[in-house]
C-alpha cells in the first residue's frame, strides 16, 4: 500500500509570495494624517465650487438687472 506523501509549503520561496502578509495587514488603523489631508481636499474642492456657482449667479443676476433697466 502507498501512503501519501506529505506535501511542504515553503513559504519563504517565491512561488508562495501572494500567500504572504505585510507585517501591519492586520491592523485596520486609519492615518490620522491622511484622513486629514484628504478631508482639507474634499473642504477645499467644495469651496471653490461653492464660490464659482455663487459668482456664476451673481453675474447673471447682475446680467438680467442691467438688461430691465435698459428696457
Amino acid at each position: 500500500m502507498k501512503t501519501k506523501e506529505q506535501t511542504v509549503y515553503d513559504l519563504n520561496s517565491e512561488k508562495f509570495k501572494y500567500l504572504q502578509r505585510k507585517e501591519n495587514a492586520h491592523l485596520h488603523r486609519a492615518d490620522i494624517n491622511e484622513l486629514n489631508k484628504r478631508l482639507n481636499q474634499t473642504k477645499r474642492s467644495n469651496f471653490y465650487s461653492t464660490a464659482l456657482v455663487f459668482a456664476l449667479c451673481f453675474s447673471s443676476l447682475v446680467i438680467l438687472s442691467l438688461i430691465s433697466i435698459k428696457v
